[in-house]
């Protein structure tokens, strides 16, 4: 056993449920969990050390061997605990049988590296029982006195704040409200003068918390207050109500690594969404162009050194639109690791190969039914593994939701390639016959 050792635990669920003040529905509660949960498997990727992956229960140890086949490292210790509540960490420590599995995966190493999603009550609890059992524990997020930087952070009610301290940092113009009686009258102002709204709850997740407001037929904006009613985001105030700003293509973000030196670690990246959801994520040299790419170093900089001043650390990102009038706004700041960090992790590893990465989180999966990781993708990816393609399906325990998906992660020479071979990929996948893995398409594109 190393003396350090990584302990990686994707808390995504816990992460998103913990706002005390909103009041969830089962149904929306059963969405984010499944959203969250679907997503963990990523977290395989996120460390290249000797570590210890702490799964909810539900994944594919055939997928978890072959990626590790495909990355040339063995598969590490699994903990899984017993799923209560579909809050990971939560349920790790109301399972002894979990936490003793998780003590003798750590046995001999002094040092316990922590690599979370984001800062939550219960990872602090974790640690703190780890030091009581003799590890050094190492936070990878702020500290306990400084959790309250991370929850401001994740709020959306910092950009709005961010604007005002730092130069540079824009926000889409709108009005802040803090009753029903407001916002009617703010989306009425804004979408009454001809224009769209997109009102922001301080805490969405998911695609959940933001809606766009427009006039129909009727003079009325009546569809917007419906999907008010469905969503308990909106039910706490305060809500932001902006401009919807005209944009075209992708969205620039840059991830920032915050920690105790002054200059930052940035990774810039363009996403694509659909809606207001986002969907897929391309990183690497010239994805960014050289102009857009030096605008949003600057806004990282500052972005890191207002964190840094709060007693912020850990990963951040910063999402924004390049609008029509080229300017740069930022839509929201993620107090947390984002979809981003596989992607980068991935560009790490073969960057001399194929630095770029592309990664598409939720492709639909149509196989009547339903999919199997054993008999419809992995023979997919077998294919591609064979002629040298660096490419990974990276949630395959969405292929048993009610909407089944597949996440898939490409390194390739260029954003082009990396998109194509996603593409082929998954409509192979798709290809695939009910019952006969052996008769499936061969994916055309090329390898590296």
């Amino acid at each position: 056993m190393p003396e350090t050792i990584d302990l990686v635990i994707p808390n995504i669920v816990e992460f998103n449920l913990k706002r005390t003040l909103l009041d969830f529905d089962p149904g929306v509660e059963h969405d984010l969990v499944g959203h969250g949960t679907g997503l963990t498997d990523q977290c395989v990727f996120w460390s290249a050390e000797n570590r210890v992956l702490v799964l909810p229960a539900g994944y594919s140890p055939e997928w978890l061997a072959d990626v590790h086949a495909g990355l040339g490292v063995p598969v590490p210790p699994v903990v899984t605990p017993v799923a209560r509540t579909g809050r990971l960490v939560h349920d790790l420590l109301n399972d002894d049988r979990a936490l003793a599995a998780l003590h003798t995966a750590t046995d001999g190493a002094r040092t316990v590296r922590f690599v979370s999603f984001g800062a939550s009550p219960e990872l602090y609890a974790l640690a703190a029982l780890l030091r009581s059992r003799g590890r050094d524990v190492r936070l990878d997020v702020a500290d306990p006195e400084h959790y309250w930087a991370c929850e401001y952070l994740e709020s959306k009610l910092s950009c709005v704040d961010l604007a005002s301290h730092l130069p540079g940092f824009r926000v889409p113009r709108g009005i802040s409200v803090a009753s029903w009686e407001q916002l009617e009258g703010a989306v009425t102002a804004i979408v009454g003068s001809g224009g769209r709204a997109v009102v922001k709850s301080m805490y969405g997740v998911g695609g959940y918390g933001s809606a766009v407001a427009r006039q129909e037929a009727d003079g009325t904006v009546r569809r917007f207050w419906q999907s008010l009613r469905r969503e308990p985001f909106f039910g706490t105030f305060p809500l932001t109500v902006q401009e919807y700003v005209e944009h075209g293509g992708d969205c620039p973000a840059v991830d920032v690594l915050v920690g105790d030196g002054e200059e930052p670690r940035m990774e810039f990246s363009t996403l694509g969404v659909e809606g207001l959801r986002y969907r897929s994520l391309v990183m690497g040299p010239g994805v960014v162009d050289a102009g857009l790419e030096k605008r949003l170093g600057a806004l990282g900089t500052a972005v890191h050194a207002y964190a840094r001043s709060l007693g912020y650390r850990g990963w951040l990102t910063v999402d924004c639109l390049l609008g029509l009038d080229d300017e740069l706004y930022v839509t929201e700041i993620n107090a947390r690791r984002s979809g981003a960090m596989h992607t980068i992790s991935l560009a790490d590893r073969w960057a001399d190969d194929d630095p770029v990465v592309y990664t598409h989180d939720a492709l639909p999966v149509r196989l009547p039914g339903g999919a199997s990781y054993t008999r419809h993708v992995r023979p997919v990816f077998e294919d591609l593994w064979t002629r040298g393609v660096r490419a990974y399906p990276s949630t395959v325990r969405a292929l048993t939701g009610h909407r089944p998906t597949l996440g898939i992660v490409v390194c390739a020479g260029s954003a082009a390639e990396a998109e194509r071979i996603v593409d082929e990929a998954h409509r192979a996948v798709n290809a695939a016959p009910a019952d006969d893995a052996a008769a499936l398409p061969r994916p055309t594109a090329g390898s590296r």
